[in-house]
């Protein structure tokens, strides 16, 4: 049985709120770093967590920070905030805190690797292989209460690029399994490369609004999904990414197999899939918020920096970079269908 840690969570999102709450429930000291009205909020409503309408922790109330100064000796610093934002949040905490806290840091991407070293002396990072998105209460009480829907993918992986780290790694995979499934990695730098495939798809459900669970979006979304994950896969193995099992991605061999089997005898397995996807935080971002910043770069611009780098022909995976270049520029943004997303990339 672990000792009770003391961690602030920088970043109040939905992985950043839903870890709080998971967290503080295990008997963990958790203090979720939150600005504005959102921690307002937060002060004064317990969080709910639910997966298929099935409650997954109870109403839990999350002591909510606004400062680093109200962080100082803690044990773990987890940092959610996306790879555009974290080079700004790391000089905010160093200097509140300094650099030698120990740092989980979750973001998707590989950014990550290269921003938090250059700041703090001990590093660990993360893979969260869950979709988290605000929900409509149904309990009763509910205007004292946030509820969260997450749906399950696969294990959280964590990691490390530091050998000498691996224990205070594999410690915290034990204290997460605690409320979540978590494995960890020696090979972490592949896990990372194998989740950027997987959020490819974040981009096609943000261009159209979300729309991917209706019908008429089936067909013409495992047409464009065969192609761009097999483009995506094509390209780690040109960079000698080896494949990991962690994760919501099917094994390699079965996504190339899909590329080659008429559509009709797979698409029983797609629409599982499909029925999993969630809401996203790109898609929060583009639609909900319309601020126009992304994680694009991080998952799309950097999967076609690698392809061309390592001369890999990725058509799909290009267009599609291209059109959500344009269309996450506009204002207001305006969905498409899947139809004619398809369309566009098909050309």
């Amino acid at each position: 049985m672990q000792k009770p840690l003391r961690i602030t969570i920088y970043g109040a999102g939905a992985i950043g709120t839903t870890l709080a709450a998971w967290l503080t429930a295990a008997s963990h000291d958790v203090s979720l770093l939150a600005r504005g009205d959102n921690a307002q909020e937060l002060k004064l409503k317990s969080i709910r967590i639910l997966s298929d309408n099935k409650v997954l922790l109870k109403d839990t109330r999350v002591r909510v920070i606004e400062t680093l100064g109200a962080a100082a000796d803690i044990d773990l610093l987890i940092i959610t905030v996306k790879n555009f934002h974290l080079d700004n949040c790391c000089y905010d905490i160093v200097n509140a805190i300094g650099r030698n806290t120990l740092i989980l840091g979750l973001q998707n991407g590989v950014e990550n690797q290269t921003t938090l070293p250059k700041h703090f002396a001990r590093v660990l990072y993360g893979i969260i292989n869950y979709n988290a998105w605000r929900s409509i209460s149904t309990n009763e009480g509910s205007n004292n209460t946030l509820d969260w829907s997450v749906n399950l993918n696969g294990p959280v992986v964590l990691g490390s690029l530091n050998s000498e780290l691996k224990p205070a790694a594999e410690n915290l995979t034990e204290l997460f399994s605690n409320f979540i499934p978590c494995q960890y990695s020696e090979n972490f730098y592949d896990h990372a490369h194998a989740k950027l495939v997987n959020n490819i798809a974040n981009s096609v459900t943000t261009l159209i609004g979300n729309s991917h669970r209706e019908a008429a979006a089936l067909k013409p979304l495992q047409a464009l999904f065969t192609q761009l994950t097999n483009e995506g896969i094509n390209t780690l193995q040109a960079a000698g990414i080896s494949e990991t099992r962690a994760g919501p991605l099917p094994p390699w061999n079965v996504i190339r197999l899909s590329k080659l089997l008429p559509a009709v005898l797979t698409r029983p397995i797609f629409r599982r899939k499909l029925a999993l996807v969630g809401s996203t935080s790109m898609a929060s971002d583009i639609i909900t918020k319309g601020k126009g910043e992304s994680e694009l770069e991080s998952i799309n611009g950097y999967l076609l920096k690698l392809a061309d780098k390592h001369e890999v022909d990725v058509p799909y995976s290009r267009r599609l970079y291209e059109l959500c270049q344009q269309r996450f520029s506009e204002t207001p943004f305006r969905p498409m269908t899947a139809g004619e997303l398809r369309t566009h990339l098909v050309g």
